[in-house]
């Protein structure tokens, strides 16, 4: 059973310049929160075990059990943790211990709904795979494939490809994941991206020890962002 690693520990300062007074995660649209709608994205991991990351700041515990009551998850953790950290690798680091040892992660933000059953577990014998989509912009990850169809290279808001990855990074192996991060920013923080640290770059380093990431692609109509007020903003306008 792969464990699902929701990384929710951010500011989310934006929409607090906005005029938002609540995390994120628990801003309502259409009748549901943004962690329903991004959980509910997560159909076609389920049953699966599921671990959230938040800022011990943010009171969240009740809202999450309540919210994965009312969703029908049972299998949860939640790690609280201090303060920021300086990316969402490295919130994933902090509660990697908290994931099935000898079983698949994947990590997923709390501000991405996709269509309920778009993305799959993959198939067949790979150490990483990364959901993607046909987006225009810079302001994503993208990927570039090699000539096998698997990931050869995966930048942080270069467009390399008209690939762009969705917000979910799947690992064979929680120590997989442990052992990547460590190597890909090292003591000296060397991987870091303007100071933070980003998971999609860090199949590179998998890349380059022959490991094999494979790629989905979901449609465009299938993914809608929310993580900006406007992006929100575009979600409740559009017609149910």
């Amino acid at each position: 059973m792969t464990t699902l690693l929701i990384t929710m520990a951010g500011l989310g300062s934006r929409f607090a310049a906005a005029g938002y007074t609540v995390p994120k995660y628990m801003i309502e649209a259409k009748g549901s929160t943004l962690f329903a709608w991004s959980m509910i994205s997560l159909k076609g991991y389920m049953p699966a075990r599921c671990v959230f990351v938040v800022r011990r700041e943010d009171h969240a515990r009740d809202f999450i059990i309540n919210q994965c009551k009312a969703l029908g998850i049972d299998d949860v953790e939640i790690v609280e943790i201090d303060g920021l950290t300086n990316g969402q690798a490295t919130t994933a680091l902090l509660a990697i211990d908290h994931c099935q040892a000898n079983a698949p992660i994947a990590i997923f933000n709390i501000d991405t709904h996709i269509s309920p059953g778009s993305m799959q577990p993959p198939g067949g014998n790979v150490d990483g795979h990364i959901p993607c989509f046909l987006a225009p912009g810079t302001h994503w990850s993208f990927v570039r494939l090699g000539e096998d169809g698997l990931a050869l290279e995966v930048r942080e808001k270069h467009r390399i490809s008209e690939l762009a990855t969705v917000g979910l990074y799947w690992f064979r192996s929680p120590e997989l994941y442990r052992r990547t991060y460590e190597q890909h920013f090292g003591a000296s923080g060397s991987g870091l991206e303007r100071g933070e640290a980003y998971i999609a770059p860090m199949y590179n380093t998998m890349i380059k020890q022959n490991a094999r990431v494979s790629v989905s692609v979901l449609e465009f109509c299938d993914v809608v962002p929310l993580g900006t007020p406007a992006e929100l903003d575009a979600f409740l306008s559009l017609q149910q």
